[in-house]
């Protein structure tokens, strides 16, 4: 039970209390009431009378009524102290009752206002909750939309016996500066918010599992130098030239994260190997034979520009084609494109269409 139902309660049993002694001390003003008329009525019958006897019988029941009257107004005067009292003892129940209520008044307050602050948390949780929510899937949605280009160079010292029985160094290839027009064609293209380009130097064989792992490519670039036999020449701890064969490389690719899509082999005699790659990704372009620093440079920028652009691979191989006849290299027969059975690479979009 609470305090305002306990003090509501007492407040009315006082009240019923006062009630039945206001009651009952009607009864005693009514005998005074009567017993004062009565001695009216007996004084002046005594005072208009001429018998002894009447006389005397009327001062006798003067006598009594008087009596009778006394009584009574003690009886009213012990009523209107226990109905003072009782008035006191109310007025203090009531007072309790008002205490209580306004505390409980307060208690209620309390309670909405922590209701309405922990509404008030939740409802901010919530908020922070569905930013944080939508931050993530614009994350993901990003993430989904943005490719990765691993560019892989490996670039060793490679000596050969000229026609005089002389060793000769090979000239290094421009690498760094192939790397580099990729990267500013990218930065050109419509596109480049959603292209990730990122190098890897002086690469060894045993490096390619971690550069994939580390960049989870959807584009695998590589470039270097490449035999005739379809080998990838990489570089071992002592910089020298240290071959990969076309059976590794097609198991890395195969070992590779879902997201790789294309493999680009810029690379010497490297056709043969793209023609293996597309039985496990969609897309690869290889070259059937020798190819020069320039030419090599000019394809590769136009492709990923033309990638940027959010054309079709089949349309950004032919613009890189097209783009060795407008700088006259006569190599644009070099690069070759091969697609997976079953796939056209005019369906191939590597960043999204819209």
């Amino acid at each position: 039970m609470s305090l305002v139902t306990m003090y509501e309660s007492s407040v009315r049993r006082k009240r019923d209390e006062i009630s039945r002694l206001k009651t009952d001390r009607v009864k005693y003003v009514n005998i005074v009431s009567n017993c004062s008329k009565k001695i009216l009525t007996a004084t002046k019958q005594a005072n208009s009378t001429k018998s002894s006897s009447t006389f005397k019988s009327r001062m006798n029941e003067i006598d009594r009524e008087n009596k009778k009257k006394t009584e009574a107004e003690k009886k009213i005067a012990e009523y209107d102290k226990k109905i003072a009292n009782k008035e006191k003892e109310l007025l203090r129940e009531e007072q309790r009752l008002s205490k209580a209520k306004d505390d409980k008044y307060k208690q209620i307050e309390h309670q909405r206002k922590l209701a309405l602050d922990n509404l008030s948390l939740d409802l901010s949780i919530q908020r922070e909750n569905q930013n944080n929510l939508i931050k993530e899937v614009n994350k993901l949605k990003e993430a989904k939309e943005k490719i990765n280009i691993l560019f892989i160079a490996s670039n060793p010292d490679i000596e050969f016996i000229d026609d005089d029985g002389n060793s000769v160094q090979q000239q290094k290839l421009k690498l760094e500066k192939e790397a580099r027009e990729i990267h500013e064609s990218i930065q050109k293209s419509l596109k480049r918010d959603s292209i990730s380009f990122e190098t890897r130097w002086a690469t060894r064989v045993t490096d390619l599992l971690q550069f994939i792992n580390e960049v989870n490519p959807t584009i695998l670039h590589f470039s270097g130098h490449g035999t005739s036999d379809g080998k990838l020449v990489f570089q071992d701890n002592n910089d020298k030239p240290k071959l990969l064969s076309m059976e590794a490389l097609v198991e890395l690719i195969n070992a590779s994260s879902d997201n790789l899509r294309l493999v680009v082999l810029n690379n010497c005699f490297s056709s043969i190997i793209s023609e293996k790659i597309v039985d496990n990704i969609e897309a690869s372009i290889g070259m059937n034979s020798s190819i020069g620093d320039q030419a090599a440079i000019v394809f590769a920028s136009q492709l990923y520009s033309s990638i940027g652009f959010g054309l079709s691979l089949e349309k950004a191989f032919q613009q890189a084609i097209v783009s060795l006849k407008l700088y006259e290299i006569p190599e644009d027969q070099t690069p070759q494109l091969y697609v997976s059975e079953g796939i056209e690479a005019k369906n191939i979009y590597l960043v999204t269409k819209k």
